[in-house]
């Protein structure tokens, strides 16, 4: 299953890259950034969940929490900027809140059998 994740988000990374430089003009090439995005969350909560595998835990949680709710959170933070008139990207607290996710499973002491 984690191989085809791995392909899902790799799929996703390249039609979304490959969209954003094909339609760089128009405003199509906004649906293409953000599939990219999601290869790229994806590929962060994979992370979480490798590390956290390495150290006892259930790896689909961490993925879960490496993927998911940055990503909600990133569309949060865009629904209150526009939503208060200004306009942005939540790619940066999404990436921000994925970091945080892998560095904590990071800093996690390895689990012991018992």
């Amino acid at each position: 299953m984690k191989k085809q994740m791995v392909v899902l988000f790799a799929v996703l990374l390249a039609v979304g890259g490959a969209g954003y430089i094909a339609f760089s003009h128009q405003w199509l090439r906004y649906v293409f950034a953000h599939a990219g995005g999601l290869g790229i969350m994806g590929f962060l909560g994979l992370l979480a969940g490798a590390i956290a595998a390495r150290k006892g835990y259930h790896f689909m949680r961490a993925f879960w929490l490496g993927s998911a709710p940055p990503s909600l959170l990133g569309v949060l933070a865009v629904l209150i900027v526009h939503g208060s008139g200004g306009s942005g990207c939540g790619g940066i607290v999404s990436l921000a809140a994925s970091f945080l996710v892998i560095a904590l499973y990071g800093l996690a002491r390895k689990k012991t059998a018992g």
